[in-house]
């Protein structure tokens, strides 16, 4: 049960810092190599996340297996999710900066 909690948990956070970050960069030009380059992975990843996400609610967690598989799929989850979060903060923290000029609106 705390395993299945934790999935939830970090696939929703993780999902939600995809999207804002999407939703803060608005690129006007998505298919721009820069554009790939900065924002193509959090897509990537996001799709990844919502897809996980509504397998977990559709079929519920697999079994649980050895401690080391549990502690190695929601280690790497976590470290990703960490990636989201940083990548989303950043952002923020760069448009505080920046507010007249987002790097991607010429």
């Amino acid at each position: 049960m705390l395993y299945i909690l934790a999935l939830y948990v970090l696939l929703s956070v993780g999902l939600a810092a995809s999207v804002g970050f999407f939703v803060l960069h608005r690129p006007r030009h998505p298919f721009r190599i820069t554009e790939v380059n900065s924002s193509g992975w959090v897509v990537i990843i996001g799709l990844i996340y919502a897809r996980s996400l509504l397998l977990l609610g559709i079929r519920g967690a697999s079994t649980v297996g050895p401690w080391w598989d549990v502690v190695l799929s929601l280690g790497l989850l976590a470290a990703t999710t960490g990636l989201l979060l940083v990548r989303f903060f950043s952002y923020l923290r760069y448009l505080r900066g920046h507010p007249e000029d987002p790097p991607t609106a010429s």
